[in-house]
């Protein structure tokens, strides 16, 4: 029966614990290509936190434009900064405080990230890590990470949007323009694709 009663204290000690734990995260979002979109970093901190800082790395085609405190963060007097390593393709962004303060116990939005997504963009994973805050005595705080998903609507992936979709332009042999391949007995026709690349060919009709 004792035996019993340890397994359960131990099992009931690491779900506190678990619980209790600290963590920064970005919930999965959607972005279309060719578009920016405002996202929240969330703290989840048992601990109160003095400040903090994590790595952020972007999937290709997507790049962050903007970092900013959220007004919860702002009423605390934290401020945030993003400093890019070109080696890696990372982000190390911290928040401080202004003053000795700290952020209370909470799950709460503290950071807005501006990410801008290429035309070209076709989703991936935001990876989050290395997470650390401080207390107000400035003991170390660990936290845990977490990976983002960011998917492209399915919508915007079938097909090519109508503004990059080729262009057909037709002339006669003479070099002139003109409205369709039925108004000459030997068309060419140029097409315009959505890189900007041209092709060309001709087109016999017969009258």
């Amino acid at each position: 029966m004792r035996r019993y009663l340890l397994i359960i204290v131990a099992v009931l000690l690491a779900l506190n614990a678990l619980a209790q734990s600290n963590r920064i995260y970005i919930e999965d979002f959607e972005l279309d290509a060719d578009s920016t979109r405002v996202v929240p970093v969330m703290l989840a901190n048992s601990d109160p936190t003095r400040g903090f800082q994590f790595n952020m790395k972007l999937p290709k085609g997507l790049k962050m434009m903007d970092c900013e405190a959220t007004a919860y963060a702002i009423d605390y007097e934290m401020t945030v900064t993003a400093n890019y390593n070109a080696a890696d393709s990372s982000y190390l962004v911290f928040m401080y405080p202004t003053v000795r303060i700290c952020l209370p116990s909470d799950t709460v939005e503290v950071i807005l990230l501006t990410f801008e997504a290429a035309s070209d963009f076709r989703g991936g994973e935001i990876a989050i890590w290395k997470c650390m805050g401080s207390t107000i005595d400035n003991e170390t705080i660990y936290m845990d990470g977490s990976t983002t998903t960011v998917t492209v609507p399915a919508s915007t992936l079938i097909g090519i949007p109508i503004d990059q979709q080729p262009r057909d332009q037709y002339f006669n042999l003479m070099g002139q323009p003109i409205a369709s391949p039925d108004s000459a007995p030997v068309a060419i026709q140029v097409t315009t694709g959505a890189d900007g690349e041209r092709s060309s060919r001709k087109i016999a009709t017969a009258h």
